[in-house]
């Protein structure tokens, strides 16, 4: 086993010229000095750390809770593993007795699933925030070592898994600085060859970002999701009450040719019945509970119509965002839209860009936004490109991107474009601020009333850095 420890100090942001190198060679059931055991069961074995969390999880932390930015090299090999899904992980910005929030860069035993390398926050006991997702085209086998790094600079993260960059992050933001260690969960893993490296602090003008004087507007997700069954007229209503500025439903059409409000094809998961919207009646959606599923207080809820939706939103100054979800239905929708007078307090939205080109050439009137989900290569000029091209050719101004491909200079080249740029899913107040402070327009979130709140707040709510005791 070896271990190699690259620690410098640091000063006007240039290494030092010397380093701590520290090596540990040789079988021992004696953990490495400065290591502790936090959760699971690790000891050291074959001349390698052994990891075992079969069925839970396992954390182990080394360092000091004032380094900032870091470089962590190490080869992991699963030996086992509950599941595919499961994972091990490089873990940065911890507490140094693993208080959360911290920070980790996961490689699941299926690095090729659509999450199989993950850049997550640990936020609670038994809550993550997971702020970057991507596939590394391949799985890893078991029994075969493979090597990973991870790199901290400022709130930048970037994850590598055999010398390919998989993922760059902007938002490791949560801690300015912390500890740095190996998770685990559902498996046991062999870790060896661990390498640190600090790197320069970075300095304080790179670290803050000047805020923008537009106002970030709030827009509810499937009304107030968090505390409501979803896309049901007791979610609208506590989205009106917690003041969000729209309030996004997803929207179908009954067998018999009604626009109802549902996320999925089928009804399956937010109602206690079964099949297909499209094939169910009004009348046999309407007799479905829609809300029990959610919390016992809110069974009864029917599935509504667009127009109940509607209706319910035209008492307010809520503006309803409505995601058209299959393609043969914007006429209708249109229609709806204009017979409640709300051709200015409505926005249409569509992954589909066929949908909001008909939507605009229908109704020019009534704001759409072209949503996309995907991330984009080139250059944050080269990406603004390809987007600006395909909202003009949808004739929109607005493009709702996913959160996790968004960046500073990705946003001021689209407002330079001339587009509004809102962003999707948001739920962890930090990331909130940060993308108020890099200038996004409107934020669709399950927590309207905590965005509300968080967004008027002028201080980012990082943890302050610790000092060295």
């Amino acid at each position: 086993m070896r271990w190699i420890f690259l620690l410098g100090s640091f000063v006007a942001g240039a290494a030092s010229s010397e380093s701590i190198v520290e090596r540990f060679d040789g079988p021992t059931e004696k953990l490495p000095p400065g290591w502790q055991v936090v959760q699971g069961d690790w000891k050291c074995e074959e001349a390698a750390l052994l990891g075992q969390a079969i069925r839970g999880e396992g954390l182990i932390l080394f360092g000091e809770p004032t380094w900032q930015n870091y470089e962590v090299e190490v080869t992991l090999r699963f030996l086992e593993v509950r599941e595919e899904s499961r994972w091990a992980s490089v873990v940065v910005r911890a507490g140094p007795h693993g208080e959360t929030p911290w920070s980790h860069v996961v490689f699941r035993q299926n690095a090729a699933l659509p999450n199989g390398v993950e850049f997550a926050v640990r936020t609670g006991q038994k809550t993550w925030s997971v702020r970057t997702r991507r596939s590394a085209s391949r799985k890893l086998e078991i029994g075969k070592p493979y090597r990973v790094r991870v790199v901290v600079r400022g709130a930048e993260v970037e994850g590598y898994l055999e010398g390919r960059r998989v993922f760059q992050s902007l938002f490791c933001v949560d801690r300015t600085t912390g500890c740095v260690g190996l998770a685990i969960s559902g498996a046991r893993v062999k870790f060896d060859d661990f390498v640190l490296r600090r790197l320069p602090d970075s300095p304080a003008e790179l670290t803050s970002v000047k805020r923008p004087s537009a106002r970030c507007e709030v827009i509810a997700h499937r009304g107030f999701s968090a505390v409501a069954p979803e896309n049901t007229l007791a979610s609208i209503a506590k989205a009106i009450e917690a003041g969000a500025d729209g309030c996004e439903f997803d929207v179908y059409a009954s067998k018999d040719g009604h626009i109802v409000l549902m996320h999925d094809e089928t009804v399956d998961r937010t109602t206690n019945g079964r099949g297909k919207v499209v094939e169910l009646t009004l009348a046999e959606l309407k007799r479905l509970d829609a809300g029990r599923w959610k919390n016992p207080k809110y069974a009864g809820q029917q599935v509504p119509t667009l127009q109940e939706a509607l209706e319910l939103l035209r008492r307010s100054s809520c503006r309803a965002m409505i995601e058209i979800k299959p393609p043969n239905i914007t006429r209708q929708v249109v229609e709806a839209v204009r017979t409640a007078g709300m051709s200015r307090q409505a926005v249409l939205i569509s992954f589909h860009a066929s949908v909001i080109r008909e939507a605009r050439e229908l109704a020019p009137e009534i704001p759409a936004a072209w949503v996309f989900g995907k991330s984009l290569e080139g250059t944050p000029e080269q990406q603004a490109d390809q987007l600006a091209q395909q909202a003009a050719e949808c004739r929109t101004d607005i493009v709702d991107l996913n959160f996790e491909t968004v960046n500073p200079d990705l946003i001021a080249q689209l407002h330079r474009r001339g587009l509004k740029v809102w962003v999707w899913t948001v739920n962890e107040p930090v990331v909130m601020q940060v993308l108020r402070d890099w200038g996004v327009d409107a934020m669709t979130t399950d927590e309207p009333a905590l965005a509300r709140k968080t967004l008027t707040n002028p201080k980012p709510p990082l943890l302050e850095t610790p000092k060295s005791e």
